[in-house]
This record gives C-alpha cells, sequence and structure tokens, in this order.
C-alpha cells in the first residue's frame, strides 16, 4: 500500500448479544487462568477492550468425534427443498438451478447465527437461532415474503452500512429480492437500490471492489433460455467474413471455431453485472469496466484479493465451454475509473472443463490466499468411466480439452499461489482433483488444528453424463426427430443421481485425507449449497446444507480438538462488516503464519458467517494478528488467547482522506529474468498426431526438444550456444558477443539437415585439433523407422566457429531414434566415447531401441558397444544420461534414466561398463525418469544424483502395491500391437483408457462389451483375457518421486544409493531440465528444476502445474524449497533442457532453459554471494578436460567434489565451468584439487584464485 497507518490494538466485544458468554461463567470452555488474568489485564490496559469465552463443547469426551445430524425435530429447521416446475420450465431439470442456496448470518444482532434457505418452490424460509441448536422459522414474521419466487443464490452483507446484515436472494425467471434490515424487521427494496434483475440470477457476490467504503456487487448469470432457443438465434452472414450472432441473440447462443473444422454454434448464458454502490443506488457499471462481455453458463464467482496489492479481484467459474474468469482489479486509472483485466490465460496453467464451485484458502500456511474450482470428475474408477462416453468418438467434445487458452480438463483444479503472476495447480498432488459432480467448495478449518480442510457436495437431478443414458437419447432423437421433448421426458423417469458428499482433513504438506465416512458427512444424495458457521458458540464451524427433492443437512460440529479463536469485523472508514480486509496471524516467533481473507459469497450459491476463524491446534495464544482493513489502516493486536470471540472496531482515523493502495512494488530476487539475447530465441514445433499412428498412446514423442549446449566454439574465452530445432526447423548457434548479447550466426548445414529433429547436442574436440566441433543426435518419431533423417550428425568447425557437415562416414550408419549423447574416456586412452541413448522406435512405442556406444578410431567414430557395453543395446527407452565416478576410482561409470525402468548403474571395470544396477540397490525402483544431474550435495567427497521423475501431480499415482501398467501386443489376433494402461483400484486390475478409446482403437472391445456400465465394472483381465495379457509384453512403474540418489559408496568400494524424494512441492510436474550448483555461494550445493509436459493425450492433459523450482541445500543432502517469488525463477511452459553458464561473466551461474514452442528463459544470478569460477580448457594437446574432478577442502575438512561432465540433465551441455561458493565465517574454503582425467593434480590456495580478481566473486582459466 502507498500509506499504512498502524493503529495499536482496539477491541470491542458485545456481552449481552455476543453469543459467547464472560469469562467467569461455568459453561465457558476450559480456559487457563493464565489467559483468564492476561484477557483481564488486557481489559484495563485497553479501554473498550473485553473478551468473551465460548461455550463447552458439547461432545462427551469419550464419544466419536464427528459431525453430528441433527433432524428436523431437533433443531426445528422443517425445510425440504421440491421440485415443481411449470410447463415452460421443464428443460431447467438439466441446469445448475435445480440447486439451492444456504446464508448464515446473525440477522437480529443477537450473537447466534441465523439461517436462510432457498429452494425453486416459494422462494426460501429465514430461520432464526433461539440457541441450543434450536432454530424458529420467522420468515413472516420478520416481513419476508417468498411468494411466487423461484429463489436461487443468498447472501447476507450489509448494504447499507448501519450494522445490521440485509439479505439479498437471487430468483430464476423472476426478479431479484434486497430484503433492507430494519433493526430485526426486512422490507424489500430491490427496485430503490437498482438491484431488481430480471433473468437467471445465481448469486450475488458483494465486495467493496472501489475501497470506498460500501459494498459493490457481482451479479452471476446463468442460461435463462431452454436448450430449443438456439434454434432461434438470428446469425449475420458476411461473404468471406465468419458467421456472427446479431445482438438481439447474444444471450442465446455465440460461435467458436473448432480446429480444422467449421464454426460450431454454442448455447450462451446470460451477461453478468458488475454493479458500484453510488450513495445506496447501484449502478450497472460492467461495459465500462471490463468485466461483463460474456454471456456464459456462470456457477460461481468468489471476491478475494489474489496478488495481494490491496483491490479485491474476482474470480469467475462457468460451466461447459464458458472460459473461466480470473478478473484482475486494475485498481483507479487516470480518469478515476476502476477496470478489470481478465488475466486466466496468463495466471491458471488450465481450469476446469464444467467449473462449478470455488473456494480459497491458504492451504499450506505461506501467507499466500490459494484456491480450489471444482468440476465433476468421477471419484472412483465405476463413474470415471461410465461418464467417459462423451470423450470419444468423431462427434465428441474431446476436441475441446486443449482447445481454450488455458486449456479446460474435466477435474477440480488447485491453485497454488507463488506470489508471482502465475499459480501452481496441484488438485492431484493433495489428492482434491476428483470428487463427483461437486457443487459446493468450502474452505475451513473444522477440526482446529490450524488447517483448512475442504468439504464438498455432490449429486444432480439425473446422471447427465452417463454414457449410456447419453446413448439412448441420441436413438431417441434418431427415431423421432423431436430431440427435446422425448428427451426430455426420458430424463425425467430417471431417477435422481445420488452421490456421497466429501471431506478431506488438510494434513500440512499439501496432503488432504478423505475422513468423510469417519467424520459422518458422507451424506448420499443430491446436495448443492451449503454454509458454515459456529451454529452453537462453541468456537468450532458447524454446518448446514441445502440439497435437491430432500431435507436440509444440519450438523453439529463434534471433531474439533484444538483451540479456536475467531474475530468479527466492524468497519468504520471501511464497510461495515470488514468484507474484504485480510487477517494475518502469527505464532512461534512469526514463523507460523496464517491468513484469512473476509468476504461474502463463497463455494456455491451460499454465503457463509462473515466471521474469521481460527484453529491454532494445541497453542493457546496468537502472538501477531495484523488487520489490513479495505481502507488501508494496519491495525496490530498482540498477544491474543485462543479460546474467544473478538469484536475488533476499526479505529477512529483524522478526517482526512485515507490513501487507497497501490500495486505490489517488486520485491528483490534471487534471480532476474533476461529479456535480451537469448532470452528472444524462440523453439517451434510443426504440429504432428502421434496418437493418430498409435491411437492408444499415452504421450506424445514428437515434442520432446529442444536440447541445447554451450562450449567456446570461436576461441574468444566466452561460451557460445547451440540450441536443437525440431522436425521442419534448423537447429541455430548463437555467438557470445559479451554483456549478456548473442549474434545468430547462421549455419548452411543445419538449414541441409532441417528434416532432422535434434535432440542431445555435445561440443567435443574429437580430432584434436583445438576447437570445438558439434555432434547432434537425431531423434522423432515424423518419420518411418530406419529413415536416413535419423542418422546422427558431426558438425566440423574451421575454428572461427563455422560449421560443415561432417562426411557420412565419420559415423556409423546408425538410424535409431535417439534421446542424448554424454562422452567419456571409458578406456583411458584420452580419447572420448560417445553414449547414445535410444529414445524410441517411430510408431512402435513402447517397444526397446538400440542404444550404441561409439569410439573414435582417430580418423572416425565407430560403433564399439559390444567392445564397452554389450549389455547396455536394447535395455528400454532412454531419456538421459551421466558419465560420473560413481565409485571413487577414477574410472568413469554410467548411469542411464530410462522411461518404464529404474535408473540404470553402469559400472566401468577395466573399460568395459558392467550392469550393477540391481547390486547397488536401484533395480526395484522403476519409474518415467526423465533426467539426472550430479553434485556433491551432502559434502562427503562423493558424486550424488539428482533425478528427474513424472511427479505426483498427475492421474497416474503408482506405487509398489499399486503399480502403473501397460501391456502391448496383438489383442485382436491381426498382427497389429496395441497398448493398453492399466491401474489398481481396490486390488483389482481395471484399464486406465474408457470405452470409447478403447473401442476406437479394437472394435472387439465394444462387440464384447457393449455399455458403459458392463465396461466399468469389468477388470482387465475380463475385458482382454489373461491369456492374451500373459502373451502381451508388460511394462510396470512404482516410484513417480522426483529425488536425490545419496552415493553409500564404502570404502570398499561398494556402491549402494539411497533414494531420498525431494520436497513435495518439487513433485507437482514432471521433472526434465535439471541443474546442480551453489546458489547463494554458502558451500553447499543447491538444485534448480524445470518441469511440466504439454505431450499428454488430451484426455490426461497437459502436466503444467508447474513453474520451475530451486530448492537450496543445507549439505546433508537435504533441500529446502525457494518460492518462485523471491528466486526470480518462473517457468510455466513445457520446459526441457535446463543450462548453466555465466551469461554476464560476473563469475555467477547462470541459467538458461529451452522451451518447447516457446520462448528460451534466461535468469541471471543477483545473489550478492562470494564465489570462485573455475573455467576448465580443452586446449592443451592431448588433454581432455571432460572427467576432471575438482575438489573443495573447506576449514571443517568437508570435501565438496565436482565433475566436469560432457552431457546431462535433459538434453543438456553446460558450459565447462565449474561454480564454487566460498561459504560462510564458519565454513571457509581453504584449498581447491584439480584432477585431470590423466591424473595430474593440481592443488590451488584460495587466495591465487582471489588476487587474480580481488571482488565478490573471483574466476580463473585452467588449461
Amino acid at each position: 500500500m502507498s500509506r499504512k497507518i498502524i493503529v495499536s490494538t482496539y477491541l470491542l466485544l458485545f456481552f449481552g448479544c455476543c453469543g459467547c458468554n464472560r469469562i467467569d461463567n461455568k459453561d465457558n470452555w476450559m480456559i487457563s487462568s493464565q489467559a483468564v488474568k492476561h484477557v483481564q489485564r488486557l481489559e484495563k490496559e485497553h479501554p473498550g477492550l473485553s473478551a468473551a469465552q465460548f461455550k463447552k463443547s458439547t461432545v462427551l469426551p469419550d464419544s466419536t468425534r464427528r459431525f453430528v445430524y441433527l433432524s428436523p425435530s431437533e433443531t426445528g429447521i422443517d425445510f425440504q427443498h421440491t421440485w415443481d416446475l411449470q410447463p415452460k420450465h421443464r428443460d431447467q431439470l438439466r441446469n445448475s438451478f435445480i440447486a439451492s442456496g444456504v446464508a448464515i448470518g446473525d440477522f437480529d444482532n443477537d450473537g447466534l447465527a441465523d439461517v436462510f434457505l432457498t429452494q425453486q418452490a416459494d422462494g426460501g424460509r429465514l430461520y432464526r437461532n433461539l440457541g441450543g441448536f434450536q432454530f424458529e422459522d420467522v420468515t413472516a414474521k420478520v416481513g419476508i415474503d417468498p411468494g411466487g419466487m423461484w429463489s436461487s443464490g443468498v447472501t447476507f452483507a450489509d448494504i447499507n452500512n448501519d450494522g445490521w446484515l440485509d439479505l439479498y436472494v437471487c430468483g430464476f425467471d423472476c426478479p431479484n429480492r434486497l430484503y433492507i434490515n430494519q433493526r430485526g424487521k426486512f422490507k424489500e427494496e430491490a427496485s430503490e437500490y437498482g438491484l431488481d434483475f430480471h433473468g437467471a440470477s445465481v448469486v450475488m457476490s458483494f465486495a467493496d471492489y472501489d475501497l470506498d467504503g460500501d459494498l459493490d456487487g457481482y451479479l452471476l448469470t446463468n442460461r435463462l433460455h431452454s436448450s430449443d432457443a438456439i434454434k432461434n438465434v438470428k446469425i449475420l452472414r458476411q461473404k468471406k467474413q465468419p458467421l456472427r450472432v446479431h445482438s438481439d441473440s447474444r444471450e442465446l447462443a455465440y460461435f467458436i471455431k473448432p480446429p480444422k473444422r467449421i464454426q460450431m454454434l454454442v448455447p450462451a448464458g446470460q451477461f453478468d453485472h458488475l454493479y458500484r454502490n453510488d450513495n445506496g443506488h447501484y449502478v450497472d457499471v460492467s461495459l465500462e469496466s471490463g468485466i461483463g462481455e460474456f454471456p456464459y453458463y456462470g456457477l460461481s464467482a468468489i471476491w478475494w484479493d489474489y496478488n495481494d496489492d490491496g483491490w479485491p479481484d474476482l474470480y469467475v467459474a462457468n460451466d461447459y465451454m464458458g472460459p473461466d474468469h480470473l478478473f484482475r482489479n486494475n485498481g483507479l486509472d487516470d480518469n478515476g475509473v476502476i477496470t478489470f483485466t481478465d488475466v486466466v490465460d496468463e495466471a491458471l496453467p488450465h481450469t476446469p472443463w464444467f467449473s462449478m464451485g470455488s473456494d480459497y484458502a491458504d492451504i499450506n500456511n505461506d501467507g499466500r490466499i490459494d484456491f480450489l474450482a471444482s468440476d465433476m470428475a468421477g471419484s472412483n474408477h465405476y463413474r470415471d468411466k461410465l461418464s467417459m462416453g462423451s470423450m470419444s468418438g468423431p462427434n465428441s467434445d474431446a476436441w475441446f480439452l486443449n482447445f481454450p487458452n488455458p486449456p479446460q480438463y474435466m477435474r477440480n483444479a488447485l491453485y497454488l499461489n507463488t506470489g508471482t503472476d502465475r499459480f501452481m495447480e496441484v488438485a492431484y498432488l493433495t489428492g482434491l482433483a476428483k470428487t463427483d459432480w461437486t457443487w459446493t467448495v468450502k474452505f475451513g478449518d473444522l477440526d482446529n488444528d490450524g488447517f483448512e480442510d475442504v468439504y464438498f457436495t455432490n449429486g444432480m437431478s439425473r446422471d447427465f453424463f452417463n454414457g449410456d443414458l447419453k446413448e439412448r437419447t441420441q436413438q431417441i432423437a434418431i427415431k423421432d426427430g423431436s430431440y427435446s421433448l422425448k428427451v426430455l421426458e426420458m430424463w425425467e423417469k430417471e431417477e435422481p443421481y445420488r452421490l456421497n458428499n466429501q471431506v478431506y482433513r488438510n494434513l500440512g504438506n499439501l496432503q488432504f485425507e478423505d475422513l468423510s465416512s469417519r467424520w459422518g458427512l458422507d451424506h448420499f444424495g443430491v446436495s448443492t449449497g451449503s454454509a458454515m458457521g459456529d451454529l452453537d458458540g462453541d468456537g468450532d464451524l458447524d454446518l448446514v446444507v441445502n440439497g435437491f427433492e430432500e431435507p436440509v443437512l444440519v450438523y453439529r460440529n463434534d471433531v474439533s480438538t484444538g483451540n479456536p479463536l475467531r474475530i468479527k469485523l466492524k468497519g468504520r472508514a471501511s464497510n461495515s462488516g470488514g468484507i474484504g480486509a485480510k487477517i494475518v496471524l502469527e505464532t512461534n516467533n512469526g514463523l507460523k503464519q496464517m491468513v484469512r481473507y473476509l468476504t461474502g459469497s463463497r463455494g456455491f450459491m451460499s454465503s457463509s458467517e462473515p466471521t474469521v476463524h481460527f484453529g491454532l491446534g494445541t497453542m493457546d495464544m496468537a502472538e501477531k494478528i495484523t488487520i489490513y482493513w479495505p481502507s488501508g489502516i494496519t491495525q496490530i493486536l498482540q498477544d491474543i488467547p485462543t479460546g474467544f470471540l473478538y469484536v475488533v472496531t476499526e479505529p477512529k482515523l483524522p478526517s482526512q482522506k485515507i490513501n487507497q493502495p497501490s500495486l505490489v512494488k517488486s520485491v528483490g530476487t534471487m534471480f532476474s529474468s533476461s529479456g535480451e539475447g537469448l532470452a528472444n530465441v524462440t523453439h517451434q514445433e510443426k504440429e504432428y498426431d502421434d496418437f493418430q499412428r498409435q491411437k492408444l498412446l499415452p504421450n506424445k514423442s514428437s515434442q520432446l526438444g529442444p536440447g541445447m549446449a554451450w562450449g567456446d566454439v570461436d576461441g574468444d574465452g566466452d561460451d557460445d550456444a547451440f540450441i536443437g530445432g525440431s522436425a521442419g526447423f534448423e537447429g541455430m548457434l548463437f555467438l557470445n558477443q559479451g554483456n549478456g548479447q548473442f549474434k545468430n550466426a547462421l549455419q548452411s548445414c543445419f538449414t541441409f539437415d532441417v528434416r532432422s529433429e535434434d535432440m542431445g547436442a555435445l561440443f567435443i574436440d574429437p580430432d584434436r585439433d583445438g576447437d570445438l566441433d558439434l555432434y547432434v543426435v537425431s531423434g522423432g518419431v515424423e518419420c518411418e523407422p530406419g529413415e536416413a533423417v535419423l542418422r546422427d550428425r558431426l558438425y566440423i568447425n574451421d575454428g572461427s566457429g563455422n560449421f560443415d557437415k561432417g562426411t557420412l562416414d565419420l559415423l556409423p550408419d546408425i538410424r535409431s531414434s535417439g534421446s542424448v549423447v554424454a562422452a567419456a574416456d571409458i578406456d583411458g586412452d584420452s580419447h572420448l566415447e560417445l553414449f547414445i541413448g535410444g529414445r524410441i522406435i517411430p510408431g512402435k512405442y513402447p517397444e526397446a531401441p538400440q542404444s550404441y556406444v561409439l569410439r573414435y578410431t582417430g580418423f572416425r567414430y565407430e560403433d564399439a558397444t559390444d567392445v564397452f557395453a554389450p549389455e547396455i543395446k536394447r535395455l528400454g527407452m532412454v531419456t538421459s544420461a551421466l558419465f560420473t565416478d560413481v565409485d571413487s576410482d577414477h574410472h568413469p561409470d554410467l548411469l542411464v534414466t530410462y522411461e518404464w525402468g529404474p535408473v540404470r548403474y553402469f559400472h566401468n571395470e577395466e573399460g568395459v561398463l558392467i550392469d550393477r544396477t540391481s547390486q547397488s540397490g536401484l533395480a526395484n525402483r522403476q519409474g518415467w525418469y526423465n533426467s539426472i544431474s550430479g553434485g556433491d550435495m551432502d559434502n562427503d567427497g562423493d558424486t550424488d544424483y539428482l533425478v528427474g521423475n513424472f511427479g505426483l501431480n498427475t492421474k497416474y499415482q503408482a506405487s509398489t502395491t499399486n503399480p502403473e501398467i501397460m501391456f502391448y501386443g496383438d489383442f485382436e489376433g491381426n498382427g497389429k500391437k496395441r497398448i493398453i494402461e492399466a491401474k489398481y483400484e481396490n486390488g483389482i486390475c481395471f484399464p486406465q483408457r474408457g470405452l470409447g478409446c478403447s473401442s476406437g482403437a479394437m472394435p472387439m472391445v465394444k462387440q464384447k462389451l457393449p455399455t458403459y456400465h458392463q465396461f466399468a465394472i469389468t477388470s482387465l483381465q475380463g475385458i482382454y483375457t489373461e491369456d492374451l495379457l500373459n502373451d502381451a509384453e508388460k511394462f510396470e512403474v512404482n516410484n513417480l518421486a522426483s529425488g536425490v540418489l545419496i552415493n553409500q559408496t564404502d570404502d570398499q568400494g561398494k556402491v549402494r544409493f539411497e533414494f531420498q524424494p525431494l520436497p513435495r512441492i518439487a513433485q507437482a510436474s514432471p521433472i526434465f531440465g535439471s541443474a546442480v550448483c551453489d546458489i547463494n555461494g554458502d558451500g553447499n550445493l543447491d538444485l534448480y528444476v524445470v518441469q511440466n509436459f504439454f505431450g499428454p493425450q488430451r484426455e490426461t492433459g497437459y502436466m503444467d502445474g508447474g513453474v520451475s523450482l530451486l530448492l537450496l541445500g543445507d549439505g546433508s543432502g537435504q533441500f529446502e524449497s525457494v518460492a518462485p517469488a523471491s528466486s526470480g525463477l518462473l517457468v510455466p511452459g513445457d520446459g526441457t533442457s535446463l543450462t548453466i553458464s555465466d551469461i554476464n561473466q560476473d563469475q555467477r551461474p547462470d541459467f538458461i532453459v529451452g522451451v518447447n514452442s516457446g520462448k528460451l528463459r534466461v535468469f541471471v544470478n543477483q545473489t550478492q554471494s562470494n564465489s570462485i569460477a573455475i573455467r576448465i580448457l580443452d586446449r592443451s594437446e592431448g588433454r581432455n578436460h571432460i572427467g576432471a574432478k575438482v575438489s573443495v577442502i573447506f576449514s571443517d575438512d568437508s570435501i565438496q567434489l565436482h565433475e566436469v561432465s560432457a552431457g546431462g540433465g535433459y538434453l543438456s551441455q553446460s558450459a565447462p565451468v565449474v561454480f564454487i561458493g566460498d561459504g560462510n565465517s564458519q565454513r571457509k574454503i581453504e584449498s581447491i584439487h584439480i584432477r585431470w582425467p590423466d591424473g595430474l593434480i593440481k592443488e590451488f590456495k584460495v587466495d591465487e584464485f582471489q588476487r587474480q580478481v580481488p571482488s565478490l566473486s573471483s574466476s580463473i582459466d585452467l588449461e
């Protein structure tokens, strides 16, 4: 904010009307005498401060802790939703207006939370809380006349800032109603306030978006007209112009243009409306604000400040093909107007397809607010496969999944706030991706343990996504020619789609546990809107749930065991309820932080009690609470005991105007993103449909680049870069001009090979003429096996950075679609051998391609695989490789990563690479590994290894007991091999793919199992038979976590590896590029990884939850993640290669990231750290620097080993520079030892480096 007004503690609590009791009441919570004395002291020290304790919990100590359902006879809430429609609205059975809402708020200011419930039949009911979970229907008594209204969403909000909650009720095909609270009585005044909109209103979400002290509102709408109304759309046709919808029909339909198809007319909803409160009258400012331009099917809208700039932003969840919106509040422009910008495509990697409910919470207590939007993905195999009928076939909508920007996928999305402009998405990682047909999303700390849990309501009027029922509707339409009426009659005869509600306890560390049954919240029915509030004043969150054609559910919370602290806000300069305030609670000397943001409408069609709730577990004191009022005031409370409800009144201010907040100022980051030089280089791909070739292929193999290599090709002392090109695009060579500038040095030989797909690349000097030549692996699948475009290439340098393609006889005629190239002197003859990893056989995934070892004869390379590594030929699909001295015997060993395999260890035994994977403890950890990088992460003098895997944030959830499986064989008896992916659920093996996809590839599946129901209940063996599966090749993975292989080689040279998974947040996406180096100069090696994979088949969707991640090492092999907001490292695209080089020549490691179908990302190190950069040159005749070792001796006798390798990570060769941190005051460098591959050792004292360049960083070239 531009100015903070810090105000000392000022608390005001209700006693006679707060619903809690004074601290001396026998019915209170058990509060320590020390806490009581502390509150009493505060009351004396701060005039007007008082506190009230919560009532005792109703649960007995020996009772089963759960939510207790209270029947209508117990509560007096005798409300039941009914469905009784006029004929013109029969079609609404399929729409969201079958749902109904809940609002909880204290309308009569007696300290007890009251409940309002909506429904289709009579406009809803208001129930007054009498205490003790007794309620009275006071609808008519308080002046609410709901007659003739089809009510939907409902919100309690103090519209006129008089301190009394008003009630806004939305309606379908009727005017919305605003009941103004006149001290406990209501008067309907929607027309007077300008809020009597007549249409398909879902909910009004209130916020003070312009920060002028009163509440504005966003009216969310849906579809008003029946499905048949699309026939009446007026279409504008102009020659050679796209079709357009007439302005009179914009709320009936709109056009979209699917890829490779004609324009498609899509049913529209109504336009949403943004209302600004102008002194008690609401003015529609939708168009001038830029927020109401789209007629979609809205289902939820939440206000919250996602970028923490003080201005309320808005997320809108839209059903079906309408994209979700994330409207960023831009604040006041030069004309004093508030505008919004939809940043959903920049901020979110993907959204739900059929977005429904939404809510926000700080799920990991990092002080940043995250949020979740729900969809309708089946939570088990049966429901998932039963609803996949519409996801396959030429008439399906599956094309739509990757069509929008961002893509839309049929599953929940949980967005993790990174503190930057981009969110991570972690629904699969947390176990919250699939919760069935979910309406409500409600976060709240239900057990008061300090983490916000989440509750979901489920069900639908009918199972409209049932594949068998959908096929029946198509048959009816074909037979009768009258789709709408006949189909509607069919649906009306079906039963409601009843499902279990779900609740997940937040365990911390991005993990949630399904406790639906244990907590008693697994009601089976059709539940829609719900709200939370403390209905009995005992300090925990109770629950009220509305539904479809069933009684309301009221639950008393008996699961809570932690200490609660609740805050009710009373605004002065801000709006009266403090809506839009951010509250930050700190404990443990500020190390633990919880944040809440106060708003009204959340979840779906509902609003919870407008009171801020914290659970603190066993802690009895909040050390500090900071309230950021919407007015710009910052109020600080110190040492607040738990067990109390506090009502905090905004302090009085001088009469001068409060400055409005300004955008958050950027803070210093460890890296800056460069927009110059290589950052302007774009990798491109030609579209290729891998799935047309192999219909059940899980992932593409045609977009795995670019690779990247660094080396000084022109001999000017700095490093130049090669960026590989995809098939149809040539590779690029960039000469370093200094100061971060690069020149594109066009090479005609690259153009000649434009049809080849560049994969791994390596700068080496095989002919020992003193300059670096370039080896490039050819890969990809855009060809047939054995085609000439698969031949690798060797480009010869003339010494000045100009390359010619070497003659064909320089390389053996190898035509394997490859991945990686790595070099080392395997046999100690001073010549570098090359390992070439076979990646795939085009059109024959997952058959193992051939890998090779090449040796240089002095004139050419020859295939010497049988000499050096006869076991390595066909062990699987190679993704990466690293030559490294694992056992410290000064001979290079080889580590190779595989898709569908382990990390394999090949031990160098007298110049022959022998597979010692089993003996080293690696064989049983099967994964989809992508990359490997080495570094001494525990400072014990040997090399440990970072291995990138697919992570834990996808639909694939492999474990040793439930592996992911693939069968590859002839299942039809026609000689054609097919892929079958499989998984386990409850001990039964099921197919991953659905009936439509499976039968599209193998029609015999549909012939055997003609219905989706039959397919969904049948095991894999039942579909394909045990014999056919036994005859097929079988592949398994049981570990998808990325992690570190800690080298445990003993003194006798026995190699063992200990796998340590990376922190859970690093598992949010597949890791490809990886780098190990000391970033901050503390003498410990750190990790940087780039993530995401855009290759999966469209129903799986992009694995795009990551943004790259920096992890700082502590020198013991443990790592702590650094938020992107602090690191400055952000790669939201399809990150592949990752290299280290000193771009600006300041002797600190910078990062260059290759992005498939995107621009390179260049990150310049800005840390103010002491460091030494050692450049190992390769100019001396007969001497290789590849394989050199740099040992750093520290003052505490620890030894940190660095190896100079050629090739590693993922398709990457970094510059031949070793970056060494100088340590800290307790641990400093004493000496550095260089061991050359030929055995020559040279020792340097650290001051030898520092004398050369007496600055923060020092560099030296070693030759």
